[in-house]
Parts: C-alpha cells; sequence; structure tokens
C-alpha cells in the first residue's frame, strides 16, 4: 500500500470555495477529468450529499499496459458532504473500474482556515493499494501512486484557476470589487427614484 497526504491553502473564502466547487471542470489543468454527472443528491440535517460519477483518462506505459489492458478511460466515484453550518466540505472519491488492479481512496476536506477566515484549508489523504501480488502489484501501486501525486497538484492548480475565473485573484481583490459594485448600485437605484430619470444605454 502506498499513501499520500498533503495539505494547501486556497486564498478565498469558505462560502466561494464551496460555490465553486461544483464547478471545477472543465478547467485546463484537470484535462484528465473528462465528464462528470450526479447520481444522487439530497439535504439532510441541514447537510448536502451528493454522489457523483467522473469518468477519467486512464493513461499506462510499460509493464502496467501489460496487466491491465488497452482501455483509455476509467470511472470514479465521488461522494460529498458539504455543511454548510460547521463550514466543512468532505469528499470520499474511489474507483469502480480496474478494482481487479488497483484501488484508490481519497479523502479532501476544505474547511476554513484556522489562522485566517479569508482562506480555506485543504486537507487530502490518498490511500494506493493493488490486490495483485508480487512485482507487478508492487509496479502498479508506485506507477498510480506517482501519478495521483502529479494530479493532485493539477487539481489543486485547477481549482484555483475556477475560482480566480469567478471571483478575481485574491479575497482582498474581490472584497475590493463588491464593494465597488455595491456603491454603483446603491447609486443606481437612488437616481432611479429621481423623477426623469433615464437609464444611460
Amino acid at each position: 500500500m502506498k499513501y499520500f497526504q498533503d495539505i494547501g491553502t486556497i486564498n478565498f473564502k469558505w462560502d466561494q470555495v464551496a460555490n465553486a466547487f461544483w464547478q471545477r471542470y472543465p478547467n485546463p489543468f484537470s484535462k484528465h477529468v473528462l465528464s462528470e454527472d450526479v447520481i444522487s443528491r439530497h439535504v439532510d440535517d441541514k447537510k448536502l450529499f451528493t454522489k457523483r460519477l467522473l469518468k477519467k483518462t486512464n493513461v499506462k506505459t510499460g509493464p502496467v499496459q501489460r496487466v491491465v489492458g488497452s482501455a483509455s478511460f476509467t470511472f470514479v466515484v465521488e461522494e460529498s458532504i458539504v455543511d454548510p453550518v460547521k463550514k466543512i466540505i468532505t469528499t470520499y472519491t474511489r474507483n469502480i473500474g480496474l478494482t481487479k488492479f488497483v484501488y484508490v481512496d481519497e479523502k479532501c476536506v476544505y474547511k476554513v482556515n484556522p489562522n485566517n477566515s479569508d482562506s480555506v484549508v485543504c486537507e487530502k489523504q490518498a490511500w494506493v493499494e493493488s490486490p495483485r501480488s508480487g512485482w507487478y502489484g508492487k509496479v502498479i501501486c508506485s506507477f498510480v501512486h506517482n501519478r495521483f501525486k502529479g494530479n493532485a497538484k493539477k487539481a489543486f492548480n485547477g481549482f484555483n484557476h475556477v475560482l480566480e475565473s469567478l471571483y478575481g485573484t485574491t479575497p482582498h481583490t474581490l472584497t475590493m470589487k463588491e464593494k465597488l459594485q455595491d456603491k454603483a448600485k446603491k447609486a443606481t437605484d437612488v437616481a432611479k427614484k429621481v423623477k426623469g430619470y433615464i437609464p444611460k444605454s
């Protein structure tokens, strides 16, 4: 078994992260994610439970390809729990394809940074294990583990890309922008109440 752990900081507010979470794909850093479909979704105890099916590319080289064959993609299931009260998003992801060769279980937790409420801490863990014994099992396990590490970095960069596309470069820039937009809206609302006001086209 191979274990992976990483902790990263996302410089956006939790509400922004929670909103962008559903818009992570497509993005230029996660081209290995081909599609996403919602299997089920419900609210229980003020928490949003969602199960999604993700289709991902299945790159293989050398001995790994000889073992798992020529399939160009595989499927994983992502189960998420969004708790807006505690401001925590927890995801559990596991592969449902190629399970004769490898198991990949991932847990990811997004929560408000205790040192800076304007940012979010992302704690990621993953376990990679192959049911194959001997040399093949070790090769598959090492290959998937290394690929997972690379894709984890891409996923982090891709999520930031989506957040920046939605909200700007930093929470501070966003806050200033929102204040300016709010002032402009209020000024427009006041102007509309003035008799004879004609908005500019």
